[in-house]
C-alpha cells in the first residue's frame, strides 16, 4: 500500500485527562484545514524517530510530555483533494501510522516551542468535533480513529 503515490506518514492524536483532544490549524498549504498532528517519515527512518521528531518539530514537546503511549496498528490512507494537490509531485494522497499520547495535565501545549511553523492555532475538542471540523477527505479516518481512542484508550 506505501508506495511513490502515497507520501507514508506518523500521525498523533494527542489527549488530556478529560478526554479531550487537541486540533490543530494549519498555518501552511492548505492552510486553515484542522487536523490532528501528523507528518512525513524520512527515508530509513523508524516509526519511533518519525513520532518523536514531527512532536517536537509541530507541537514544541517532548517524549517526557506524555504519561501514555499507545500505537494504533496498521495503516490509514486518504486520498488528497485534486484542489490541494500539488502538480510538480505525483501523489494521489497519504497513509499514516497514528499512535495516540496522552499529555501530562501539568504540561501545556506552546506552539512557540515547535521548531517548524505548522500551525498557527490549537485547541480541545472532543472527538466528533474534530471529526466535524476537519477536510472532508479525512472523516472517513478520524471516525476510524474514533472507533480506536473509544474501545482502546478511553476503556484503559
Amino acid at each position: 500500500m506505501v508506495n511513490r503515490f502515497f507520501r507514508a506518514s506518523i500521525g498523533t492524536v494527542v489527549y488530556n485527562h478529560e478526554g479531550k483532544v487537541a486540533f490543530f490549524q494549519r498555518l501552511q498549504r492548505p492552510e486553515g484545514i484542522w487536523q490532528f498532528q501528523q507528518g512525513g517519515i524520512d527515508i530509513g527512518e523508524s516509526f519511533d524517530e518519525a513520532l518523536w521528531r514531527e512532536v517536537e518539530e509541530e507541537m514544541g514537546l517532548l517524549k517526557e510530555d506524555f504519561s501514555q503511549i499507545t500505537e494504533r496498528e496498521g495503516w490509514t490512507l486518504y486520498e488528497d483533494t485534486p484542489a490541494l494537490t500539488d502538480k510538480t509531485i505525483v501523489r494521489l494522497g497519504q497513509v499514516h501510522h497514528w499512535y495516540f499520547l496522552q499529555l501530562r495535565p501539568e504540561v501545556k501545549i506552546d506552539l512557540t516551542k515547535a521548531t517548524d511553523n505548522e500551525f498557527k492555532d490549537w485547541k480541545w475538542v472532543t472527538f466528533d468535533e474534530a471529526i466535524e471540523l476537519t477536510n472532508p477527505d479525512k472523516q472517513h479516518v478520524y471516525r476510524a480513529l474514533k472507533v480506536f481512542y473509544d474501545t482502546t484508550i478511553v476503556t484503559t
